[in-house]
């Protein structure tokens, strides 16, 4: 029996939105594509496979970012106006495709939209902090054109900029009902489900492969789960099992016994950061990824000292709290990687409040 097709799903948006990082959270590919503040980073159309036992799902199409959409909206508008019977929106995109200026001014744009017509529907990434402007609402008659199912995907959703209300009232506006929270960075516990859940009310044929998708993906999130775990427990056996060992006469001596200490706090130190190195990679994140989400009380965790009394005070912790102290730290880490790691982090923690707590 031959496999079904994989669904095509196209990632658009306006320029810097996070399609880019969006992929790499759900393909869990640190290393896709290149994110960069820089506008217009991707400028070519470059796609990525979600396995599922073995064969691609879902093919996501990573598309530059529209440029130029109130431009473009008002050329197609003009394109054969006159004609009778007046051409449908997509006939007049496809008319758009096959003029000139889709391979000169407007060639950006003419890639997203040629994506759009060969796909089975799109993410409509948003970051929810830009004010509703006039080529927002261009771009999103652009793509409704393509008579393809968009799925809004709003991003940066925790930022106290966020203009989310005024988002869902523009995206209603225009027919687009089903929204998805889902901040490219550091999703939410479970916002990969619904994301698939509710791609599959605009995608009814395809709902039993969304739904082995959404399988997969629950599978996988137990392995990793089982694997951090795993990592964690070395981790814990190594920092208990972690001794130095001296004289009496180096007791003794202030300089002799701080060098001591000193070794045993970098060991310790140097173990919990391989742990965590560990862990956003079995997580599909890179050491920077937690700074594209907006989370202020993670800055800067990745590579704190949890031995300087200052980093401690700085995160709003008191030393002398023991483990107490450490999971504090570790729920740190378990919200940059909202919530994936299930506890992980606080138990990474700690094993580093353990240390602390013995000098």
């Amino acid at each position: 029996m031959k496999a079904a097709a994989p669904i095509a799903i196209a990632v658009v948006g306006h320029a810097n939105a996070g399609k880019t990082s969006l992929l790499r959270t759900l393909t869990r590919r640190a290393n896709f594509g290149e994110v960069s503040e820089r506008p217009g980073t991707t400028r070519h159309v470059e796609s990525v496979d979600l396995a599922v036992d073995g064969a691609a799902a879902v093919r996501f199409f990573d598309t530059p970012g529209l440029e130029d959409a109130v431009a473009l909206r008002e050329h197609a508008q003009a394109l054969d106006a006159d004609a009778q019977p007046a051409p449908t929106p997509p006939e007049r995109i496809r008319r758009f495709l096959q003029g000139p200026e889709a391979h000169g001014v407007f060639e950006q744009e003419a890639k997203v939209l040629r994506t759009l017509l060969d796909v089975d529907a799109a993410f409509l990434v948003i970051d929810a902090r830009e004010p509703v402007l006039p080529k927002y609402r261009a771009e999103i008659e652009l793509l409704n054109a393509c008579a393809r199912p968009v799925l809004p995907v709003l991003n940066f959703v925790r930022d106290a900029a966020s203009r989310e209300a005024e988002w869902r009232t523009l995206l209603s506006a225009y027919g687009l009902h089903v929204v998805v929270r889902f901040d490219a960075a550091a999703p939410f516990v479970g916002a990969e489900r619904e994301l698939y859940r509710d791609l599959s009310t605009l995608l009814r044929d395809r709902r039993e492969t969304l739904d082995r998708v959404a399988a997969s993906l629950q599978q996988e999130a137990a392995e990793r789960r089982r694997a951090a775990g795993s990592r964690i427990a070395e981790l814990l056996v190594d920092a208990a099992a972690m001794r130095r060992s001296a004289t009496a006469v180096q007791f003794a001596d202030d300089h002799s016994r701080g060098q001591l200490v000193a070794e045993l706090r970098r060991a310790v130190f140097d173990k919990a950061q391989r742990s965590a190195d560990d862990l956003l990679a079995l997580f599909g994140f890179r050491e920077g990824d937690a700074a594209e989400a907006a989370l202020p009380m993670v800055e800067g965790r990745w590579t704190m000292d949890f031995f300087q009394p200052e980093a401690l005070k700085d995160a709003g912790l008191l030393l002398g709290k023991g483990v107490v102290v450490g999971a504090a730290v570790g729920v740190a880490a378990d919200l940059a990687l909202a919530g994936l790691s299930l506890g992980a982090g606080a138990a990474l923690g700690g094993a580093i409040g353990g240390a602390l707590s013995q000098g």
